[in-house]
């Protein structure tokens, strides 16, 4: 299977996770639980396999100590993020991993701003406007609307290194060993969210569960996809996350699939298409 496909199926993955996730009470502030959860399992996965989480993370202690406390921040500032700002901004501004690190790279002068960067920063700036119209959110005091929407960029700003870290070492690492040591030190580290907003035993099952089925594996493909692919696709492949979870959320509350969520789908989709064709053209110059 291409890297393209395994992070299509790592984003479905945690497009099922968020939109079960959305079903149940104090989801944010459990989130550490599917986590700690789907981290278990794949280190288990791994020890089943010959694999061993002890020697994984004596090989690099630093980097997934880094990347636990990443991914702890990114689960922290969308969380609350989410409790304080307007929820089509908070979510719009939380995707926008893909501009920040296209702009990073144009001002850094390794890509220059042509017509082919223009329109995949146009598909990707619509698809995020419609991922985000399809939630509704009350009208919040201007205070609460600003630091909801710095919480939010903050979260996008931890995303995308996370997502150049992992790219930059996936191809040296034991793919489902390396996702559950960064699932398991981000759970620790975020655990103290389910203080704030304690689920009750049945929301606390099903959020293990989220991270067994869903969350876990899709961390493994996640890793695996992006020992071939660069940080710019993959942010970009990342948005369809959004798009499931919208399309499942919608199929799950109403039985029904908005326009904006297929639109925003087939944007998805095109921008990695018109990237590709893009790396391809450049590498054959």
């Amino acid at each position: 299977m291409s890297s393209v496909m395994l992070l299509l199926a790592a984003t479905c993955m945690w497009g099922m996770s968020s939109a079960s996730m959305s079903l149940i009470e104090g989801a944010p502030t459990a989130v550490p639980l599917a986590a700690l959860s789907g981290g278990a399992a794949l280190l288990c996965f791994a020890l089943v396999t010959g694999g061993s989480a002890w020697r994984t993370f004596a090989d690099a202690p630093y980097l997934y100590i880094r990347l636990g406390v990443l991914e702890a921040m990114n689960l922290i500032l969308f969380a609350a993020a989410l409790r304080i700002g307007p929820l089509p901004i908070v979510v719009a501004l939380h995707l926008t991993t893909p501009l920040l690190l296209i702009g990073i790279q144009v001002v850094r002068g390794v890509r220059r701003c042509d017509v082919v960067l223009t329109l995949e920063l146009g598909l990707v700036a619509v698809a995020i406007c419609l991922a985000s119209s399809a939630s509704s959110g009350d009208s919040e005091d201007r205070v609460r609307t600003i630091v909801g929407c710095v919480l939010a960029l903050a979260s996008a700003v931890c995303v995308a290194v996370l997502v150049s870290t992992v790219a930059k070492e996936a191809r040296a690492r034991t793919t489902p060993t390396s996702a559950g040591l960064q699932l398991i030190f981000a759970g620790l580290l975020s655990s103290a969210l389910i203080a704030v907003d304690p689920p009750t035993s049945a929301g606390a099952g099903h959020m293990v569960l989220v991270g067994v089925l869903f969350l876990g594996p899709g961390f493994a493909l996640y890793w695996a996809a992006l020992r071939s692919l660069d940080a710019t696709t993959a942010s970009i492949i990342g948005l369809n996350e959004a798009v499931v979870a919208s399309i499942l959320g919608a199929v799950l509350l109403s039985g029904r699939v908005s326009v904006s969520a297929f639109v925003a789908g087939v944007l998805v989709l095109s921008a990695v298409a018109t990237e590709q064709w893009s790396q391809r053209t450049r590498h054959a110059h």
